[in-house]
């Protein structure tokens, strides 16, 4: 992926979209994930998490996982899995509006320690 190539379409507190006009792909990068799907994978993929039941995951597993909602992959011994916030924010990354306007992150929007030197 070329980095002059890249569009920024839409960026959450732990998450970022881009799009890639050299291989045409998008990548998204979710705390620890990292993606790079085709338009058709990139609509399938917002297909499955827009019909995602996240009730009857947080009814069925919530009492005995922080995160309780699965998403499978195409590796059998491979599963993402999110508590109900990731969810949401993973889902309003996907679901970002075509006029997205970069704003940058205020201080308080980042987690973690942060020392000043």
């Amino acid at each position: 992926m070329c980095k002059k190539n890249i569009k920024l379409l839409c960026r959450t507190q732990n998450g970022i979209i881009r799009y890639c006009y050299y291989c045409k792909k998008y990548n998204i990068a979710f705390n620890n994930i990292f993606l790079e799907l085709s338009k058709k994978e990139l609509n399938n993929f917002k297909s499955y998490i827009n019909t995602t039941d996240v009730n009857y995951w947080e009814s069925e597993y919530g009492l005995m996982n922080n995160k309780s909602i699965p998403i499978p992959t195409a590796q059998n011994n491979l599963m993402l899995v999110f508590n109900r916030e990731e969810f949401d924010e993973l889902k309003r990354l996907l679901n970002h509006d075509k006029n997205f306007e970069y704003e940058a992150l205020s201080y308080n929007d980042i987690n973690g320690n942060i020392y000043s030197n």
